[in-house]
């Protein structure tokens, strides 16, 4: 396939270096000092897990145009980016399907609407990291695989296929705003302690309060008829005695993965966070005080 990845960052080199080491015809999209820096080294990725490095020479544009072709486009920019691209996306005709992996809990109608439903699948990677010196430097999150909605299993077998574990799901928005919740409690939490996952997990009442915020945001979300979370995770938020959660809670954070999976994003993400933060606070009005004190937590730190 000729493949586009909107969006060279930690998640569309990580995709596009795999995609085209399966064989795929990759270019990838990005500006600046990013595109300066891809076209100098190439497209390098390594793994924090086993150490091993990839990289792949890939052709680089800044623009998509209404010539642009491409049989699928990997959309990984971020949540505060995406109303930005959806006219680009929408001129360039010559684009077939367009794989939206970009964190939103607002709904995506808009994406349909600008894009059209059936050039649209909908995602989410399962993998996390850091740029390092141009080098993308990730970890594949084994409780999360890539999510693909269910009713695109051939995308399913091309992301299967360079090398990710797919778990293929039927209501994405669902799932993404369950994320949402989540994701913010748990930088919010993180904003409080300078982004240190170690500092975190050694508070149990920083980790105890961001536990709460997610069952917070969760009960909220049933109540609006949203799709639960998944078991794992549920069970984990919901159904285990709280002081086991907030223990597993703090065995995670004060490992590396802590920092690979939430602190290092954390640090370079505060735009996003906000966004998505503000989605979540459109979705209800419920009263929700231990999550609306991380959300506090990311609007100051967004104001520094």
């Amino acid at each position: 396939m000729k493949i586009l990845i909107f969006g060279s960052g930690v998640q569309g080199t990580l995709f596009g270096v795999r995609l085209a080491l399966s064989g795929h015809d990759v270019t990838l999209v990005a500006r600046g000092d990013r595109a300066a820096e891809l076209r100098a080294v190439g497209a390098v990725i390594r793994s924090a897990t086993s150490g091993r490095v990839d990289s792949v020479r890939l052709p680089v544009i800044e623009h998509v145009t209404a010539a642009t072709k491409a049989d699928l486009c990997l959309v990984t920019v971020r949540r505060e980016q995406i109303e930005e691209v959806l006219p680009t996306l929408a001129a360039a005709t010559g684009i077939g399907l367009c794989l939206i992996m970009v964190n939103h809990a607002n709904g995506s109608e808009p994406i349909f609407e600008a894009l059209g439903r059936r050039r649209v699948v909908l995602g989410f990677p399962g993998a996390a990291g850091g740029l390092e010196g141009g080098v993308d430097r990730f970890i594949e999150v084994s409780e999360q695989p890539t999510v693909i909605e269910s009713s695109a299993p051939e995308i399913a077998a091309v992301v299967r296929d360079a090398g990710f574990r797919v778990e293929l799901v039927r209501d994405v928005d669902s799932w993404l705003r369950r994320h949402a919740v989540f994701v913010t409690a748990i930088c919010g939490a993180l904003y409080q302690v300078d982004c240190d996952a170690v500092r975190l997990a050694a508070s149990p009442q920083l980790v105890r309060n961001f536990v709460l915020a997610v069952r917070e945001g969760w009960t909220a979300l049933d109540r609006l008829g949203v799709v639960p979370a998944p078991l794992a995770l549920r069970t984990i938020f919901c159904w285990v005695p709280l002081p086991i959660a907030v223990k597993y809670w703090q065995s995670l954070l004060r490992s590396p993965r802590g920092d690979l999976y939430f602190a290092r994003h954390a640090r370079h993400a505060v735009t996003e966070m906000a966004a998505l933060a503000a989605d979540v606070r459109a979705l209800t009005a419920e009263a929700m005080p231990n999550l609306q004190n991380l959300f506090a937590s990311i609007d100051a730190a967004r104001l520094l």
